[in-house]
């Protein structure tokens, strides 16, 4: 039985981030969806905040996305300056006037509860027809037979699906199941982040008022300009009562702990230290900040595929990248909403294979594309182009948009 004819495909979806619960939302107004998250429901994995641009905005409008809820924040621009503070350039990317909708800045976590929202809120809540998926937490998966589209559970118990959507992360325990191979590891970059937030209240009580590009709505992005590839980037979140905070700079010391997971504690004095010469105004934040977190940013080389059978792999299972230019989370979500080609009439067990193949083709020559120009903005690289390159990622639209555009002649 064909899925428009009243069928549902069995979707079976490893991990809750931001790609799975993008696919879960997309998937279960018309098939049986089934998150397994090996985390606690409260756990919100990878990062402080995020930046969206327009091509993962239009697609969360598209699925109901609360942008009131979430706490989005409309970005007017970039505001660049050295070290010393003093402003270098101001950027206006003009987003809804170039794109037709804006982009937004968030807290990462605000933004994975709202897309948990609409993967499981009751239908009639959202307006939409079929059932809400299921999140079973605290649920590892440890195994697949891709072709056969069968996962095994930490318990030793098996589930089987039509389709299995890998969506377990950088440090994915599936990925080497779905290429059968070992060699497609994570590889370090070179680069070192510490990352935090803080309240707008902490803020002003360091500065006495908030930056003007806090109140302004503008990404704040800091340079060295000295040989040190030494930067930070902050921008307001939740309804501008928070702020993000990147530090990025040259990797000093490798440790482990910093490369196999977004949640090493970081410390303040080591921070003041690699960012002593920067404005004092900016220091002054990082003396206030919540707690630091600390990681080696590492990236995937280009896989040579994402799908075997009835697997596929996406988000950082697929393409980790590191946020030089600020698209992971937003390649992410265009990965969960590929999957509008399993909601097309005419679709049914037997050709789930050839979709995902599909999708691959369809997706992997994109997103590495964003990789490779991500690599190419990590060292040495003016604000400016930085800029340029991400703006160049914008114009998609969705799958079938994207589909139609690359088969017109």
């Amino acid at each position: 039985m064909t899925a428009d004819q009243g069928g549902k495909l069995r979707v079976t979806i490893v991990g809750s981030g931001l790609a799975g619960l993008t696919a879960a939302r997309i998937l279960r107004e018309q098939h049986d969806v089934t998150v397994y998250e090996r985390s606690g429901a409260a756990r919100a994995t990878g990062g402080q905040g995020l930046s969206t641009t327009p091509n993962a905005i239009r697609i969360l409008d598209s699925v109901g996305f609360d942008r009131a809820r979430a706490g989005s924040v409309k970005s007017r621009g970039y505001r660049t300056y050295d070290k010393a503070g003093r402003l270098v350039q101001e950027i206006d990317p003009r987003h809804e006037e170039t794109f037709g909708v804006p982009a937004l800045t968030h807290l990462r976590a605000d933004v994975r509860n709202e897309l948990l929202r609409l993967a499981t809120a009751p239908s009639d809540e959202l307006g939409i027809r079929g059932h809400p998926a299921r999140v079973v937490f605290e649920t590892p998966v440890t195994g697949l037979d891709a072709e056969k589209g069968v996962v095994t559970l930490e318990d030793g118990s098996t589930v089987e699906a039509d389709v299995v959507i890998v969506a377990d992360g950088i440090h994915s325990r599936l990925r080497e199941l779905v290429l059968r191979s070992a060699e497609h590891k994570p590889k370090k970059a070179g680069l070192t982040c510490f990352r935090s937030s803080l309240l707008a209240e902490q803020a002003r009580a360091a500065l006495g008022q908030l930056p003007n590009w806090w109140t302004e709505h503008y990404h704040m992005f800091a340079a060295g300009k000295d040989g040190t590839d030494r930067f930070i980037l902050l921008y307001p979140t939740r309804n501008l009562e928070s702020m993000n905070m990147s530090c990025i700079f040259q990797t000093r010391e490798e440790n482990k702990d910093t490369t196999e997971s977004w949640d090493a504690n970081g410390d303040v004095e080591e921070m003041l230290g690699v960012y002593h010469d920067f404005d004092k105004n900016v220091t002054k934040l990082f003396r206030v900040v919540n707690e630091i977190k600390m990681w080696e940013l590492q990236d995937l080389d280009p896989l040579p595929t994402w799908c075997r059978g009835r697997a596929i792999l996406i988000g950082d299972a697929a393409h980790a990248m590191t946020p030089m230019q600020g698209q992971g989370a937003n390649m992410s979500i265009e990965d969960g909403e590929a999957f509008r080609l399993l909601v097309q009439p005419g679709v049914s067990a037997d050709r789930v294979p050839a979709i995902l193949r599909r999708i691959d083709e369809l997706r992997r020559p994109r997103v590495d594309q964003v990789v490779k120009n991500t690599r190419e903005s990590s060292f040495g690289l003016s604000a400016e182009e930085r800029f340029t390159r991400l703006f160049q990622n914008a114009d998609y639209n969705g799958i079938v948009d994207y589909a139609t555009k690359r088969a017109a002649p």
